[in-house]
Parts: C-alpha cells; structure tokens; sequence
C-alpha cells in the first residue's frame, strides 16, 4: 500500500495550484508547484509535507490572518464548486495557514476555524490556542459544543482529546481530563455519528488517565439505545481490554466464570518478519453454564530495550451453551506497518476469556 503522504502528488499539488490562481491571480500554478515541491520533498513525511504546503501559502498570502481569510473562505468555495468535498483531510493544510499568522488574534482565528473545520478538520490547529490561549480556548470548545454544524460540535471534543494522535501535547488537559467532561456531557449522545464517535474517542483517552471518572460517567447511561451503548463500549475499549472488572460488568461479562477445557496451540512458534503467526483456540463450555464470554489474545512484543510491550486484539464475543465448544484459527500479521516497528527475538501469545489470561506461549520473530 502506498504511503499516506503521497496523496500529495505532483498532479495533486499542481491541481490545488491552478484552484488558488483562481482565487489570486498573482499565483502562477507552476511556481506555486516548485515551492511546495522543493527539496527536500521526497524525503519529508506526512506532517512535515501538510507543513510544506501551509508555509508556501502563508509566503504567497503574506500578512496577518484578518488579511488573508477571505482569501482562505474563496479557495474552499472553489474548491467545492469543482466537485471537492467536506471532511476532506487532504486540505487540512489549511488549518495550519490560521496557527501561523493568527495566533494573536484570537477572535479572527476562531472565526476562521470554525468554518474550516467543515471542510477539513482543525482538531490538530485548535490545540495551537490552547497552548497560547488556554482558557479562551476552552471557553470557545464549551460554546461550540452546542453548535449547529455537527463538524464544529465535533471539533470541541476532538481538539480537546487528552491523547490525540499527531496533536500537540497539552499538559493542562492531561493533568486534568475531567475539565472537558461538560462537552462530552453534551455530545456522547449527539445526533450525528461523527460527533459520538469523537465523543467516545475522548473518552478512552481519559480512562487511560482517570479510569474512575469514566466508569463513573457511563455507567448510568446505558439502555437509551442500542447505538448508544456500542459508543459506551468504544469509550471503554481500553478498560475492557485491561479486564477492568466494572467495565467488563457493565456488559454483562462474568469475570469470575472459567471454561471446562481450553485448548490453545501456535502453530508456528518461528515466525519471519514479513509472514504471520498463525494459532487456534478452542473453548469448552462447563455442562451448566450459559456464559457470554469476550474472547481476545495478547501479544507481548518484544521492544528494543528488550522490554515487553503489550496489546490486547479481539477474537469475538460469543454466548456458549451448556457443553458447547467453539473453535476459532487466526493469524496474526508481522507485515511491518508505520504505526509499529517489530523487533526480532522471543515474543508472548496468550489467551483472554472475559479478562483472564490462560495459556502464555512463547515464539520467536526473525529477520527474513
């Protein structure tokens, strides 16, 4: 698969060039081409080329934001007439062009944001203002909260994540999740699916940091509906995954019921970098038991420091039957992926049945 960042195609940056000198007729759509393109180009990544792309436009459109956002507010409808639409990451760039010439000047920036973030998200830009403007910008996250536009209502929990991948770091929000809880109040159960799956996102964030307080939340929120309890169930994946008791109870998993007979067996326990893990597991249910049992495996691999790192991967939930026995394969790629770097050497498997560990194996990860 090709790598994310080469959605940014000479073609692309060419067409988003002829787009702006629509907008700005003193924007050649070739120069425009050889400043996004100029080395070292090839060699930057994904954030370093949506950098590239807002530093030429803030070059090209010089001046303070309150200058620039029409200009911003034209290319988007350009952009929409010719057939772009909303929610569209490529252009996220453009959130960027606000945090580099608005960030002393709040009220422009908001205003800019707001409408941007329909077309292209600015969870990555708001975080800019919390760490320049703390407490405005959370004064202005609580007030869209309850904005009409379900995009802007899900950039006030989105932005806001204590944990949000590739944001920011904000270190008021880590210490204290709890200061965002009145939006997700206001938007776990929202209308829009996007905005409740944001809401749910944010809520594991926070049961990394505070398990209690969102145990706490959800647990009086579950039966409204069927939708809304699978959102509840995302808001504590990491929970469940951890074999939080509560958590598990929430959903109605017997931490205390254990198999008649397991069975687990790896199947290849020497594993090329590249190929995949391949193992089977079989459950036998006790003679007069009718269980509902959460089915996953963990595997421990093996970090640079020769440390374990541990993560938790879903099998199934399945209802067993008095004496029922159910028997499931699986294989487990070691195909490399940006979001992980494999390490040769001795790795773990074991089995988890409604947060219980059973059956640890070892097996080894090689090189070629």
């Amino acid at each position: 698969m090709e790598p994310l960042k080469e959605m940014y195609s000479r073609e692309w940056v060419l067409g988003l060039g002829n787009q702006i000198a629509k907008v700005d007729s003193k924007i050649n759509p070739l120069t425009f081409q050889k400043q996004v393109l100029a080395s070292p180009w090839k060699e930057m990544e994904l954030k370093e080329r949506i950098n590239r792309l807002s530093e030429v436009l803030v070059e090209n459109w010089h001046g303070p934001l309150s200058k620039i956002y029409p200009k911003l507010f034209q290319l988007i409808e350009t952009l929409r007439s010719y057939g772009v639409s909303d929610f569209n990451f490529p252009y996220i760039f453009l959130n960027d062009v606000v945090t580099k010439s608005g960030l002393d000047d709040f009220d422009t920036s908001m205003k800019v944001l707001e409408k941007l973030t329909v077309f292209s998200s600015a969870e990555f830009a708001i975080r800019f203002f919390y760490r320049e403007h703390f407490d405005k910008t959370l004064k202005q996250m609580h007030d869209w909260s309850k904005h009409k536009e379900p995009m802007v209502r899900r950039l006030a929990s989105e932005g806001s994540r204590p944990m949000l991948p590739w944001g920011i770091g904000i270190p008021e929000i880590k210490k204290n999740p709890e200061i965002h809880m009145s939006i997700i109040e206001t938007l776990w159960d929202d209308k829009n699916e996007i905005v409740r799956r944001s809401a749910a996102n944010h809520l594991n964030d926070i049961s990394k940091l505070n398990p209690e307080l969102v145990l706490e939340f959800c647990k009086s929120k579950f039966g409204k509906s069927k939708e809304l309890d699978k959102n509840l169930k995302h808001s504590l994946r990491t929970l469940l995954k951890k074999g939080n008791t509560k958590a598990l109870s929430f959903f109605s998993y017997d931490t205390k019921w254990k198999p008649k007979r397991i069975k687990f067996e790896v199947l290849n326990k020497i594993v090329k970098m590249g190929s995949s893990l391949e193992f089977t597991v079989s459950i036998k249910q006790t003679p007069k038991d009718k269980t509902k049992v959460r089915i996953e495996y963990k595997i421990g691999f093996m970090l640079a420091n020769g440390s374990y790192g541990y993560k938790v991967f879903q099998l199934g939930e399945r209802n067993l039957l008095p004496n029922e026995e159910v028997a499931i394969s699986k294989k487990h790629s070691f195909v490399p992926i940006t979001t992980r770097v494999y390490y040769p050497g001795l790795h773990t498997i074991s089995i988890l049945l409604n947060g219980n560990e059973y059956k640890s194996q070892k097996f080894e990860l090689k090189i070629g």
